[in-house]
């Protein structure tokens, strides 16, 4: 019997975001007679996706986190490692981290030492402008460069976030977009109302809206409520579907009591049913501070649906169809407000052209595999 070509994702936990929503995803399409996965993560806690990444044939490999000891997660990494491998490659998704991590893959001999940016910064702004994180996100830098043999970054501006601004001259730096499998949306069926129904979702002619995202500073929801509440006063019947989980959900919920919007805000936690959930509505809106990419924006557009996003939003997001507008976070609350009703009045392009669309700018899951697996087999 054929020995199967592992590789190791190595991530904080398999909770629903973009970097693991792009994981799974690859997981879900690639020859699995071939490939196999393992995810080691920085926590025990049971994540979302760790029962199908068991199913799939995959592992999960559990870490201390880092901030309670760099010893005790490098000792309990190598000794993953050479318990369950040997490994192809191990691809690392944690940011600057990454050098450490891939520091640790060269001592143990792993051919294939990836890097992977998915944001344009990490910590947040007021992290980002510390003498200390500059020093670190430095030093990381130069771990990264002496030991990856590729960098990827899902953006040009995610690329150099990480590896800085003239990352272009290094051949290993390339820019890999969160591709999606295009399947789903491809089925969705034309008529919102009928998705309403059967996700038991409000009825009826008022805009209902989306955001998905981890409750967390970057995503800016409490920008997102206020704006919404502003819209909501010219429109009363209209919705708000929140998806996701995290730290500051419970400040959310409370601002959305406080401002009399309980019956108008929903939010339905972790799901498995996005495409089904952004077929439903009449609009994204994603008012991040920063963003390396946002592939939720390119699942909405999958889906047919218009986006309204912040200036912090690269211009690789857009599938040129049509559906995405840009303000910025400084602009007259008007303009948002107006930017609502903008979605609520968008068509919805054909599928032939969206999935053109995904094609062309390199967002198909298919395509996407095979060029990951090419990497993992050197």
């Amino acid at each position: 019997m054929t020995h199967k070509i592992k590789v190791l994702h190595v991530v904080g936990k398999m909770h629903p975001g973009g970097i693991e929503t792009l994981l799974m995803n690859v997981y879900r399409q690639c020859d699995r007679e071939r490939f196999e996965f393992h995810f080691a993560v920085q926590t025990d806690e049971k994540a979302f996706y760790d029962d199908e990444i068991i199913a799939l044939g995959g592992r999960l490999l559990r870490q201390p986190h880092p901030k309670d000891g760099l010893s005790a997660f490098k000792r309990t990494l190598a000794a993953n490692i050479q318990a369950n491998g040997p490994y192809a490659a191990v691809h690392s998704h944690i940011f600057a981290f990454s050098g450490y991590v891939l520091a640790i893959a060269r001592e143990l001999g792993i051919p294939v030492r990836i890097s992977h940016s998915h944001n344009v910064q990490s910590g947040g702004r007021a992290a980002a402008k510390s003498l200390k994180r500059i020093a670190y996100n430095a030093y990381m830098r130069s771990l990264i460069r002496r030991n990856a043999t590729y960098m990827l970054g899902c953006s040009k501006a995610a690329c150099e976030s990480l590896y800085g601004a003239n990352c272009w001259r290094d051949g290993r730096v390339m820019v890999f977009p969160n591709a999606i499998a295009v399947e789903p949306y491809a089925s969705l069926p034309p008529d919102r109302r009928q998705l309403r129904a059967k996700l038991g979702l409000p009825q009826g002619d008022a805009p209902l809206f989306a955001h998905i995202g981890r409750f967390a500073e970057q995503k800016n929801h409490a920008f997102l409520i206020d704006r919404f509440a502003e819209f909501a006063k010219r429109e009363p019947g209209a919705g708000l579907l929140l998806v996701g989980d995290g730290p500051k959900r419970e400040e959310i919920e409370r601002k959305v009591k406080e401002l009399g919007l309980s019956e108008q805000v929903a939010f339905l936690g972790l799901r498995s049913d996005v495409p089904e959930l952004l077929g439903a509505v009449d609009g994204f809106v994603l008012p991040s501070l920063y963003e390396g990419l946002g592939i939720v924006l390119i699942e909405a557009q999958a889906a047919g649906i218009p986006c309204l996003v912040s200036d912090a939003v690269p211009e690789e997001a857009d599938l040129r169809l049509g559906l995405f507008a840009k303000l910025k976070l400084t602009d007259d609350p008007a303009q948002w407000v107006d930017g609502f009703r903008r979605l609520a009045a968008s068509t919805t392009p054909e599928w032939r052209s969206r999935l053109a669309a995904l094609d062309r700018l390199g967002y198909n899951m298919t395509a996407s595999v095979r060029r990951l697996e090419q990497l993992y087999g050197g």
